[in-house]
């Protein structure tokens, strides 16, 4: 079994979400503190959700790919916030251009670092679309 495949794989996938995260809040969506997501253990994915999901992670790993070296290049970090909001926002649509909403995205990331099956099923769609 490859492990480090699905290690980096997850990661890059995270590290999307986290930016993800922060998307939201910049945006000025509710001020209202969130309701919890439901457990992540109980989330069940179709094909056609995990599809997109992969589709969406890769997608949203170029866009990172894209604007980390701007960001770590920004000359303040007003500049670096307006890139990251940049890139927030470009991730942003490009998981909803999947299918997804952004809440959706980071459920099935979350699931997936808890659940080593979910996590070998994206890590196999994944390896099949990039090829």
């Amino acid at each position: 079994m490859k492990i480090q495949p699905t290690v980096l794989a997850l990661s890059a996938i995270l590290a999307g979400t986290l930016i993800l995260s922060l998307a939201l809040p910049l945006q000025g969506q509710d001020t209202q503190p969130r309701q919890q997501q439901p457990p992540t253990k109980q989330l069940e994915l179709s094909q056609d959700q995990l599809a997109s999901f992969v589709s969406a992670a890769l997608e949203v790993q170029q866009i990172r790919s894209k604007w980390q070296p701007q960001i770590q290049a920004a000359d303040s970090a007003e500049q670096a916030q307006k890139f990251q909001v940049q890139a927030s926002a470009e991730m942003a649509k490009a998981v909803q251009d999947k299918g997804l909403t952004v809440e959706t995205y980071r459920a099935i990331a979350m699931a997936a670092q808890d659940n080593p099956e979910l996590a070998s099923r994206i890590t196999k769609l994944m390896e099949k679309q990039a090829r």
